[in-house]
């Protein structure tokens, strides 16, 4: 197996249902990897600055593919941004309200997330878990942004309903639900697999060389760039039909696990 780059979904992959890791299993992983001239990737819905701050020192030399893929950063540096035009973003995040004004709608622009001032404080919590810099407004008409994505939580776990409603956007931007509770819409034509390409020309490494972890809905698109397809065990069954190896689930630090083994580290 010749795998040059690592790329690896966070929320139920890397990081257990606390949203922690073992960091020194990663850090010795990290290690190995490094000393055989291999990359690796946290491809995540999450901000970069969250995904830096949740990893901390490990974060150098790591590329962050964050705010669903809409973004790329490297030690500190951003390379790469996408955007939705701030007009079609209102509009879509007006047919979203429409739809069901209670779901928790996060516009994410390169300074922040902005989420409305009324969101309960469970919402907010949920919200700061993946997001390290938020702004909290009264109307979403106030952005004067263009937007990196659209993201919705939907506590009642209807989101593939909503995603489905909003299909008429699709010629647009692209949506998807990574779950029954998340929605990301993106730039047409942005997603975890393209946002992949990308790291991958540039550092003229192959598909072929290429391994990818996830659990969601939204690691299709990732499996597409990667021939080393691996879906957690605690993965939608639809992942599972698309992978050709089935690890340990994130609970049980089953990335590592699955890396050692893979690459003869243990």
């Amino acid at each position: 197996m010749d795998i040059k780059l690592i790329v690896v979904d966070m929320d139920g992959t890397f990081l257990n249902d606390d949203s922690q890791f073992n960091s020194e299993s990663f850090q010795l992983l990290k290690q190995n990897c490094e000393a055989q001239h291999i990359r690796f990737v946290f491809c995540t819905g999450k901000q970069c600055e969250r995904v830096e701050n949740i990893v901390g020192d490990l974060a150098a030399n790591t590329f962050i593919v964050g705010d669903s893929a809409t973004r790329i950063k490297y030690n500190g540096d951003f390379i790469y941004n996408a955007s939705i035009e701030n007009q079609k973003a209102k509009e879509i995040i007006r047919a979203i309200k429409e739809i069901d004004n209670t779901q928790t709608v996060l516009a994410c622009s390169q300074t922040g997330a902005y989420v409305l001032d009324s969101t309960s404080e469970s919402e907010r919590r949920l919200v700061h878990g993946s997001y390290q810099h938020v702004n909290y407004i009264k109307d979403y008409n106030d952005i004067e942004e263009d937007l990196l994505k659209i993201t919705v939580h939907d506590a009642k776990g209807k989101c593939k309903d909503t995603a489905d409603r909003l299909n008429y956007f699709e010629k647009d931007v692209y949506i998807v639900a990574s779950d029954e509770s998340w929605i990301d819409i993106a730039e047409l034509g942005v997603n975890k697999g393209s946002t992949i390409n990308r790291i991958q020309n540039l550092l003229q490494i192959t598909p072929a060389e290429t391994i990818a972890f996830g659990d969601g809905f939204n690691d299709i698109d990732l499996f597409k760039a990667a021939k080393y397809k691996v879906a957690m065990d605690n993965a939608y069954p639809e992942l599972k039909r698309e992978a050709n190896l089935i690890a340990i689930n994130n609970n049980e630090d089953g990335v590592v696990q699955t890396l050692n083994l893979l690459l003869g580290f243990k």
